[in-house]
């Protein structure tokens, strides 16, 4: 009878010992007992079965009850909320200008007097902004990236009602809010906004994250550029080395250390910060995702090993009930195998809520992002479809423009047009015989052209003299440049942009009629002003 009992009692101390929950995120104090020097083994750990795996986390778990107040913004308007800071850092403060339209909430927020998240010391970087529901579901929409003491973020939510906090974080992809909260909204300024205020939870990361201060209430402002980037990086791929990431993700934890290398050698190399950043942001996803791959695998492999260990207890227990010898003492045994059964049903169960919270979050965020990428698919149409609009405007402006311009200068001279733009044609009669001087009626029109040009600008002018065939070459080249830089000189004297002008003479290589009529020869004889717009002018270059 004395044998039965030391096995009842064998069999009670290993439910004890053997079938408690996985503990998950423990401190080393925590997770391993004291040891005690002993040289035998007892006959309790001969009959233990081997302890299973402890689940290697780099975040604790803890749910902690935080009220937030959720406001309600009607659609069409524009709310100003205002961010006030807590005792981690009382003198910042915020404004957010949060207005909804057509099924998305946008959010332009400004933080002041802020101090770097990594005063904070240990794993500490940067900050988050996070909405929260009225259902508490959390989700982080974006980081501050601080210039000096202040900070600008613009980013937007699918939700209508909602609650905004900032807090400090390892790095820019955090899933979940630290216990650092700094900033949260506080009432609108505008009263007529309806306030709901809802009971929120979140998981806080108590005695993970390691930090140095508590506020940074003492702390001095920032007295030079402190970037969050690099820190973040390694930050990140610290915590999934203490996620086992070394053991249960090798490759992935190989892929963001080889990217962290990098980053460092590019950092001592003085490479562009804005390079260095966006580096640092992939050194953090690989991070990031060799943590989740560490806690997944390392979190089944301690599940394994649990339900491993129950089976074999209940396999003992019920060896045991056969070798009882009395009804009570199988009686006794097999409500230890229904207590053990109900153990495992009720772990069974917490996994399958985890699962099912997990995966509900991630459908959040996946119908989030749905929402987002559809609203900026939208705004980016909307814009186009305004900058199209705003084309056309400006285009049948400008043809309105020419056209009056066109219809005034034909008043004063001949005018046509062509591919290569508007031609004003000046001739031989403004200017004295053989000669570049302008006569007293040729200064009266071009003061007159000079005039309508002023008036319609953003045109370029190239000023083209023209000779008939009497005389050398040499002689009518030299006679058309100088009646062309006539002109371009009275026209600057006008007030027109010598940079717009340009002079050139063709002497008798572009004739516009036969020379072997003195009327040919007289038409010959002129000087052209050619008006071309900007994008005529872009044209002609390419084509040559």
């Amino acid at each position: 009878m004395k044998t039965l009992q030391k096995l009842l009692f064998g069999v009670f101390a290993c439910l004890l010992i053997g079938l408690g929950p996985v503990v998950f995120g423990q401190t080393q104090e925590q997770a391993q007992p004291v040891q005690q020097e002993r040289t035998q083994p007892t006959q309790q750990e001969r009959t233990q079965p081997p302890a299973p795996p402890e689940r290697v986390q780099a975040v604790q778990e803890v749910t902690a009850t935080r009220e937030i107040m959720a406001l309600s913004y009607p659609e069409g308007t524009t709310i100003s909320v205002k961010f006030q800071g807590t005792h981690r850092l009382p003198q910042a403060s915020g404004e957010a200008k949060v207005g909804r339209k057509k099924g998305m909430t946008e959010i332009e927020i400004e933080l002041d007097e802020m101090k770097p998240a990594s005063f904070f010391g240990g794993d500490y970087n940067t900050y988050v902004l996070w909405t929260v529901s009225p259902e508490g579901h959390v989700v982080n929409v974006g980081e501050f990236i601080l210039e000096g003491n202040r900070s600008k973020l613009n980013v937007s939510t699918p939700l209508e009602t909602f609650g905004m906090m900032v807090t400090a974080e390892p790095h820019f992809l955090v899933s979940s809010p630290s216990r650092i909260l700094a900033l949260e909204n506080t009432r609108s300024t505008k009263n007529t906004i309806p306030l709901q205020v809802s009971q929120i939870k979140y998981r806080g990361f108590e005695g993970v994250y390691n930090f140095e201060r508590e506020t940074l209430a003492n702390m001095p402002e920032a007295k030079r550029e402190v970037r969050p980037d690099w820190g973040q990086a390694r930050t990140a791929v610290e915590l999934a080395e203490r996620a086992g990431a070394q053991q249960y993700a090798p490759d992935e934890l190989a892929k963001a250390r080889e990217a962290l290398r990098k980053v460092e050698a590019d950092v001592g190399a003085g490479v562009d910060k804005r390079v260095v950043m966006s580096q640092a942001h992939e050194v953090v996803r690989l991070a990031v995702a060799a943590q989740k791959q560490a806690e997944e695998r390392a979190f089944q492999a301690a599940l394994d090993a649990e339900r491993k260990g129950h089976a074999e207890e209940t396999s003992r227990l019920e060896k045991s009930m056969q070798e009882a010898q009395t009804e009570a003492e199988r009686a006794r045994l097999q409500a230890e195998q229904r207590e053990l059964q109900l153990r495992m049903e009720e772990r069974a169960r917490q996994e399958a809520l985890r699962q099912a919270e997990e995966a509900a979050r991630r459908a959040a965020e996946a119908e989030r992002q749905r929402r987002e990428a559809e609203e900026r698919a939208r705004l980016a149409q909307q814009q186009a479809q305004q900058a199209e609009s705003e084309a056309e405007r400006l285009r049948r402006e400008r043809e309105e423009a020419r056209s009056q311009m066109e219809q005034a200068l034909s008043l004063v001279v001949e005018t046509r047009r062509t591919a290569r733009g508007l031609i004003l044609n000046l001739p031989d009669i403004l200017f004295e015989f053989n000669k570049a001087t302008l006569q007293p009626q040729a200064r009266e029109v071009l003061d007159k052209i000079a005039q309508i040009l002023l008036k319609f600008q953003g045109y370029r002018l190239s000023i083209e003299g023209h000779t008939d065939s009497i005389g050398s070459d040499a002689y009518n080249q030299k006679l058309s440049e100088k009646r062309a830089q006539s002109v371009r000189n009275y026209l600057t004297k006008a007030d027109i942009p010598l940079t717009v002008i340009e002079a050139a003479g063709f002497g008798e290589s572009q004739p516009i009629a036969s020379n072997t009529t003195g009327e040919g020869r007289q038409k010959n004889r002129r000087v052209e002003i050619v008006i071309q717009e900007p994008e005529q002018v872009r044209m002609i270059q390419e084509r040559q």
